[in-house]
C-alpha cells in the first residue's frame, strides 16, 4: 500500500477531512461490535467526537503547530470532521427510533 501523503498533517485537508470521517465511523463501529455487550453502551456520537479529538491533536502536533493561528486552523478541521463523524451516528440513531415507533 503507498503512504505517499497518507500522514496525520493529511488530515488538515479538506480530502483529510472527509477521511478522518470516514476513519473514525469505522474504529467507532468496530469497537462497539468488539466490545460485545459494552459496545451497545457506547455512544457512538460520543466516541467519534473523543476520536476525532485525539486523531487532530496528533495532527497539529506532527505539523508543528506553534501559534495560535496554526491551532485555530487544526481546531477549524477537527470540529468539520467532527460533525461531519458525529452526524452520522445522530442520524443512525434518528432513523432506528423512527423505525422502532
Amino acid at each position: 500500500m503507498p503512504t505517499d501523503g497518507l500522514t496525520p498533517a493529511a488530515l488538515l485537508t479538506v480530502a483529510g477531512i472527509a477521511a478522518g470521517a470516514a476513519l473514525t465511523t469505522t474504529i467507532v463501529q468496530l469497537l462497539k461490535n468488539v466490545a460485545g455487550p459494552i459496545g451497545s453502551k457506547i455512544s457512538g456520537a460520543l466516541a467519534a467526537f473523543v476520536i476525532t479529538a485525539v486523531l487532530y491533536v496528533i495532527a497539529g502536533l506532527s505539523t508543528g503547530a506553534a501559534s495560535v493561528d496554526a491551532w485555530f486552523a487544526v481546531f477549524v478541521a477537527w470540529v468539520t470532521c467532527a460533525t461531519a463523524a458525529v452526524g452520522v451516528y445522530a442520524t443512525v440513531s434518528h432513523v432506528a427510533t423512527a423505525r422502532t415507533s
